[in-house]
C-alpha cells in the first residue's frame, strides 16, 4: 500500500500522468531526496554525486517525515539523469549497444555486486524512465525531460543494457536543477509550512524548468560531471 493518497496528492489531476505513474514517481523522489541525505554522511565509492548546496540540504534534513513525503509529491522526478543531453545519451547507448555483442551473461547480470545504493538507485529509476517511454512518450517528457530523441533510442536497447549504463556512468544521477535560486529553497519552505498555495506555484516553476530543458535553454548544470565520466575507461 502507498503511502500516497491520489486524491490529495499535487498533479494527480494532470490528465497525461496516470494515477499508478504518479504514485512511482512520489516514491522514487521521496527514495532520492532520503538518499541525498544518507550520502552526507556515507558518501558513494568511486564518482560523488552532484547534490544539492550545503545550506539546501541542511533545510531537507530538518524536515519532518511528513514535510519530506509532500516535497517528493511533485509530478515530475527531482532527479535527472540528464535526458535532455542528446549528445551524451547518443554516445552512451552506442557505446551499450556495440559492446552488447560481447557480454557474456555474467557481465550482464553480475556486475552489481556490492554496488552502492546510487548505482542500486539509478537501475531502478531508469527502468521506469524505459518503461514511462515505451509506453507513454508524453509522460516521459513531462516527468523525466526526455527529449524524443532520446526516448526512441531508449526503447529499442535491452533492458539488461539500462542496467550497464548505470553501472558504467556512476555520476549520471543528479538533483533536477540543483542552480535555481527558487526552486528546491521554496519547495522546502512551503512543504514544512504546509502552505499548498505556494507550493503549487513553486511545483509549476518545476513545470516551466522542465519546458526549458526541453527546448535546450537551460544549461545543464551536470555538463561537466559527464565529461569526468567518459574518462571511466581511461
Amino acid at each position: 500500500m502507498s503511502d500516497y493518497d491520489m486524491d490529495v496528492v499535487p498533479g494527480a489531476r494532470a490528465p497525461v500522468l496516470a494515477d499508478a505513474l504518479l504514485v512511482r514517481v512520489y516514491e522514487l523522489n521521496r527514495d532520492y531526496v532520503e538518499l541525498m541525505l544518507a550520502e552526507r554522511t556515507l558518501p558513494a565509492p568511486g564518482f560523488p554525486s552532484d547534490t544539492l548546496p550545503a545550506k539546501v540540504m541542511d533545510s531537507l534534513e530538518a524536515l519532518d517525515g511528513r514535510a519530506r513525503m509532500t516535497v517528493a509529491r511533485c509530478p515530475y522526478a527531482l532527479f535527472t539523469f540528464g535526458f535532455d543531453d542528446e549528445r551524451f545519451w547518443t554516445s552512451a547507448l552506442d557505446e551499450a549497444q556495440a559492446a552488447a555483442r560481447e557480454e557474456t551473461v555474467e557481465a550482464r547480470y553480475g556486475a552489481l555486486s556490492g554496488a552502492p545504493m546510487q548505482a542500486a538507485f539509478t537501475e531502478v529509476a531508469m527502468f521506469l524512465a524505459w518503461h514511462t517511454a515505451h509506453a507513454h512518450r508524453i509522460a516521459a517528457r513531462v516527468l523525466f525531460g526526455m527529449r524524443e530523441e532520446i526516448a526512441s533510442k531508449l526503447t529499442r536497447i535491452p533492458l539488461w543494457q539500462l542496467r550497464r549504463i548505470a553501472i558504467d556512468y556512476p555520476g549520471l544521477l543528479t538533483p533536477r536543477w540543483p542552480g535555481n535560486p527558487a526552486f528546491w529553497p521554496d519547495l522546502i519552505r512551503f512543504a514544512a509550512a504546509g502552505n499548498s498555495r505556494k507550493l503549487e506555484t513553486t511545483q509549476m516553476l518545476g513545470n516551466q524548468l522542465t519546458a526549458a530543458e526541453l527546448d535546450g535553454a537551460l544549461p545543464r548544470a551536470t555538463r561537466v560531471h559527464r565529461l569526468r565520466m567518459r574518462l571511466k575507461n581511461s
